[in-house]
């Protein structure tokens, strides 16, 4: 048991087994408290973020940390000019995680030389109708709170980690001006969860705290290996947790579905069949050659299985099986004929292990929730403002020679951008496919594939899924694709 910072309260910490350990946490002391850029004299009244760099040759625990009271605003002036940057505190600091953790003030040349790191969390709102019910499902598993009420769900940047904050206390009376309902004393509780595993990880209480939703933030993950979070208001102490060692999972995925033919070369029958016939006498002599030339398999849409047992993804894919000429001789309409097959092929793959892959029934199918989200971009896209036309997007940057057409396909908070390198009168070449955060421009990933035929092809089928996934084929029968993983949630 100890005090929490100046507030009357005490605390209990424990760390669940894990298959490794997280160390118990210690406290990070910084030096001096945070100071105001537009008046050095005064004390920061708030913190909403804590932005940290690092400088090119430091070691892996070293960093470097300056306040945001009104927080970062997505670093729009970066891609605005005309917007304010954000407001810093005019104090920084060289912070060391390693052994017990040191802090001394840094000079205004070691923040300037430093570059920013990717340290924010994606928030996670329970599914419930006050803060008092309802629970966190994220990728098919369920999280409760300790608390009585809830605080906020804080995903690690990279999708790792969910922080849990939650308290209890007696809520006061609401207020018409101001909303009231903020208990005046309570406990709080801190839990991190492993969000592959479901496992607990770390847990945390303080009782008897003033004001306890004040301290839900502000928060910094660090590499994936270590969750701070505040012991009092000013955010002078922080508790320094260190998560358990982790091999990052595979991403992207390769997927291969099951053959749409037999052991003897024949097409098996789709569970999904229409014909459709077209008149030839009723089309032009443009549009008639137009019908009969090959037409690609298409991924069509991906629904989301509804059975509790597993967790899978279900594909449709679309394919002319059969596109002929045929004459008709009887009736009034009698003559040449566009005659087509489409065949609907279902698949379901498992967001566990997308590696196990099997054809899936129309029953199955129907049963499912649409989850595909296909919205292609044009990265040059301006949009009206009041301040007037303003880009829609950052200048995100290709790595292949050539853009992709679409350049880009957006979901929610993400971007994965295409581009590709083929050499001349090869067919082969390499595509690329860079998946940035949308707002603040941070990478996620970048990966290069190899392809044969037309990149646009590829880029042109490619899918977003609802909660994080993203779908682009590696070949135009779509028999293989790649499946990549990102942090749900919202940055």
């Amino acid at each position: 048991m100890a005090s929490l910072s100046c507030q009357s309260a005490a605390q209990m910490t424990k760390t669940v087994p894990a298959s490794e350990q997280p160390q118990s946490e210690i406290t990070l002391h910084l030096p001096e408290p945070w100071l105001d850029s537009t008046r050095p004299e005064l004390e920061l009244s708030s913190v909403q973020q804590i932005v940290v760099r690092k400088l090119p040759n430091s070691s892996d625990d070293e960093f470097l940390f300056a306040a945001l009271p009104n927080g970062d605003y997505d670093y729009s002036h970066e891609l605005y000019k005309d917007i304010p940057k954000p407001q810093y505190s005019i104090n920084s600091f060289v912070v060391n995680l390693a052994g017990k953790t040191s802090a001394r003030t840094a000079t205004v040349q070691e923040w300037e030389s430093a570059s920013r790191i990717v340290t924010k969390s994606r928030m996670v709102s329970q599914r419930g109708t006050d803060d008092s019910s309802g629970e966190i499902e994220l990728r098919g598993k369920k999280y409760q709170k300790a608390g009585k009420y809830w605080g906020q769900g804080l995903l690690s940047p990279r999708g790792r980690w969910l922080a849990i904050f939650s308290y209890t206390g007696e809520k006061t009376p609401p207020d018409l001006l101001f909303g009231g309902g903020t208990p005046k004393t309570g406990d709080i509780f801190w839990e991190v969860y492993d969000t592959v595993t479901g496992e607990k990880v770390f847990e945390w209480k303080a009782i008897n705290v003033e004001r306890p939703p004040s301290l839900d933030g502000p928060v910094v993950w660090l590499d994936e290996r270590y969750f701070l979070f505040p012991k009092d208001v000013e955010a002078q102490n922080f508790n320094v947790v260190t998560l358990p060692k982790f091999i990052p999972e595979t991403n992207p995925v390769r997927v291969q579905l099951p053959s749409r033919k037999d052991d003897k070369g024949e097409r098996i029958p789709a569970p999904s069949r229409h014909e459709a016939w077209a008149p030839l006498v009723a089309l032009t002599r443009e549009r008639a050659p137009e019908l009969s030339k090959p037409q690609l398999p298409e991924l069509s849409e991906v629904r989301l299985s509804e059975q509790q047992s597993r967790r899978e993804l279900l594909l449709a894919i679309l394919e002319v099986t059969d596109n002929r000429t045929v004459q008709r001789s009887a009736g009034d309409g009698a003559g040449d004929y566009n005659y087509r097959v489409f065949s609907t092929y279902y698949y379901a793959v498992s967001l566990d292990d997308p590696t196990q892959t099997r054809a899936a029934s129309k029953e199955e199918w129907e049963r499912g929730r649409v989850v595909s989200r296909r919205a292609q971009i044009s990265l040059d896209e301006m949009m009206e403002t009041t301040g007037g036309k303003r880009r829609a997007y950052r200048p995100f940057p290709k790595v292949g020679a050539s853009w992709g057409k679409p350049q880009a396909v957006s979901s929610g908070e993400w971007i994965a951008v295409f581009s590709y390198t083929q050499e001349a009168s090869k067919p082969a070449g390499k595509m690329f496919v860079d998946i940035f955060e949308r707002r603040s421009g941070n990478q996620f990933t970048t990966t290069e594939l190899p392809y044969t035929g037309s990149a646009d092809d590829l880029f042109n089928a490619a899918i977003w899924v609802e909660g994080g996934y993203l779908i682009v084929p590696l070949n135009t029968s779509i028999d293989s694709f790649v499946l990549w993983s990102v942090p749900a949630g919202v940055a």
